[in-house]
């Protein structure tokens, strides 16, 4: 009997541990995201669609008000740059050339996905968080953010490694998964990693 008191007041421990976790390290983690005036990332992005889903390989930057992003995958569109500013206007740049492309559409694209997750891990309202294995991250954490982008509310759930580096995220508007994203390579811009996106 003592035995099962001892395994019962250990696990409650173990719970009491986890929750207090869990209630500190989203708010650190968001602010974190907050604060950080630049960032590089390199990402394998899926965008949904209704006849065939759309697959790119995508090299990120955050700087200040304007996000780069430059297409890696596939072969005919490499080195397309979009960047995209806070009021978010888009440019487009290709060999020398620069094309005003207006503002973001109301659609989620592969230029605009890094953007809104950006935006909803610094600035969205989080509605839920859990500890969870993702892969072979046996420490990740999961997030849930509610996001605005064109009048529209927009669910980002995302997985975050224990140095609070991203994972993996996924878009979605009313259940239905817009875009999601497989980070290969993400660095503040005080955590250069050893194969650092813009190389």
């Amino acid at each position: 009997m003592k035995r099962v008191w001892m395994v019962l007041a250990l696990c409650g421990l173990l719970t009491a541990c986890g929750a207090e976790a869990q209630t500190v390290r989203p708010q650190d983690l968001q602010e974190r995201y907050a604060s950080a005036d630049s960032c590089e990332a390199r990402a394998r992005v899926t965008v949904v669609r209704d006849d065939a889903n759309e697959t790119y390989l995508l090299a990120a930057a955050h700087d200040g008000d304007t996000t780069r992003v430059t297409v890696l995958e596939p072969e005919e569109l490499k080195d397309i740059t979009a960047n995209i500013t806070n009021d978010k206007e888009i440019s487009l740049s290709f060999d020398g050339m620069v094309l005003d492309a207006g503002s973001a559409s109301e659609r989620v694209s592969a230029l605009n996905a890094f953007d809104i997750f950006l935006r909803a891990v610094s600035e969205g309202y989080l509605t839920e968080h859990s500890a969870e294995r993702f892969r072979e991250e046996a420490d990740a954490v999961r997030l849930c953010f509610e996001t605005d982008e064109s009048g529209e509310t927009l669910l980002v759930t995302a997985c975050f490694d224990a140095q609070d580096l991203p994972l993996y995220a996924e878009i979605e508007r009313d259940g239905e998964i817009l875009a999601y994203l497989e980070f290969t390579d993400f660095a503040f811009y005080d955590m250069i990693s050893q194969d650092s996106p813009s190389e």
